[in-house]
């Protein structure tokens, strides 16, 4: 058969690809805490660290858009609420920064283009 090595080599390939681990993509989704009052620019690295203890929190980014802290989270593990509730335990009703979930305003639905 003049092909045997040729199978061979394609048999040994598909196993080798087989047996290799491959690491599923998992989702992620972006939390943004709006940040509100004179106090909360002393909060923002305590509370950064603080969110990042969060199991499912895989990034936090408090300095990258003013009053906002950044959170990106593994899909299903963590809720918005869940940070929400870890960032008030954090900045006290007390003090001078409140700390409220960003709502987006971007739509999901169709856009319409007119002329």
């Amino acid at each position: 058969m003049p092909f045997r090595g040729m199978t061979r080599c394609c048999l040994l390939l598909s196993v080798g690809c087989l047996a290799s681990p491959v690491n599923a993509d998992t989702s992620h989704e972006r939390v943004a805490l709006f940040l509100s009052g004179q106090d909360c620019p002393s909060f923002r690295r305590s509370l950064a660290a603080e969110l990042a203890q969060v199991p499912g929190v895989t990034r936090v980014e408090p300095e990258s858009v003013p009053d906002h802290v950044l959170i990106d989270v593994v899909s299903g593990q963590v809720a918005p609420e869940d940070l929400l509730a870890a960032a008030r335990r954090h900045v006290r009703p007390d003090t001078g920064c409140r700390v409220e979930i960003m709502q987006s305003c971007i739509s999901a639905g169709p856009v319409s283009m007119s002329r």
